[in-house]
């Protein structure tokens, strides 16, 4: 009941919220393509000119109400803003073999380094929410151009949160690949999968080191489990961090409720010239 009560109040909300952005705000959709990569992206032109920006990765089921929020938002504080909304073979449908995980991670930063190559500003930061904090915490070690990242439920090591989430689909593939593999149980599973994925960001380099690195962290999720949250806090040592006691839904939602305003200052410190 509480989050449809929510979501009533959030579209009661948006045309209040639309209206007022849009004089700050020009918003276009555009393709951003490369030789082997087409990504769908909604862009917020400040209404100033910029020298800075801001990649949103969104969560799993795309780009939301609160992803477009944030984008508002800063790009009514000077913020040029790209919400990375789908990009080419984004899922594989089907496929459950364990080379999955490299080849979808793959095409995120894939799809990140084809909106790098047509941002122009100096400045660059992006933001994460849960699958798209996956693939910025990834990006804080392998896109030199971002300058500061900040992730919201998200963490590391990937291959565990594959294992231990209880999201059905990654419950479904590892009961297939049970079958599949003869795995006989999570930990062999987890095993054949490190060897899988070469992407784990607490192992592809130290290019997070000269980046500004934020977290929110959730104290009570299952999704992407607090302990690969903390794992990757402990890793990272991010400047700033935000402790929720809240599961993975609400951690994401009280996040955008009552502490946007820290992130967008996390953004302002740490894009200065």
């Amino acid at each position: 009941m509480r989050i449809v009560l929510l979501f009533c109040f959030l579209l009661s909300f948006e045309s209040c919220a639309t209206t007022a952005s849009r004089r700050d705000c020009a918003i276009d959709s555009r393709k951003m393509t490369d030789a082997e990569m087409t990504v769908e992206v909604s862009i917020y032109h400040s209404a100033i000119p910029s020298d800075k920006s801001i990649l949103l990765m969104p969560p799993t089921g795309g780009t939301n109400y609160i992803d477009k929020s944030y984008a508002k938002n800063f790009c009514a504080a000077g913020f040029d803003v790209y919400i990375l909304d789908s990009w080419s073979r984004m899922t594989e449908p089907g496929s459950a073999d364990l080379e999955l995980h490299q080849r979808l991670y793959n095409r995120g930063q894939q799809a990140i380094s084809t909106v790098l190559a047509q941002v122009k500003s100096p400045k660059i930061g992006m933001l994460g929410t849960s699958l798209g904090g996956l693939h910025a915490a990834v990006a804080a070690s392998f896109q030199p151009r971002l300058n500061a990242v900040f992730i919201i439920t998200a963490g590391a090591p990937i291959t565990e949160v594959i294992m231990t989430s209880d999201q059905k689909a990654m419950q479904d593939l590892f009961a297939v690949r049970k079958i599949k593999y003869g795995f006989k149980d999570r930990a062999e599973n987890l095993h054949a999968l490190e060897k899988a994925f070469l992407l784990e960001p607490m192992k592809i380099g130290p290019g997070y080191r000269n980046k500004a690195l934020g977290m929110a962290v959730a104290t009570e999720d299952e999704t992407v489990p607090t302990p690969s949250q903390k794992k990757l806090q402990a890793f990272w040592q991010p400047g700033k961090v935000i402790t929720l006691p809240n599961g993975h839904f609400w951690g994401i939602v009280n996040t955008w409720l009552f502490h946007e305003d820290e992130v967008l200052n996390f953004f302002e410190e740490n894009l200065k010239n």
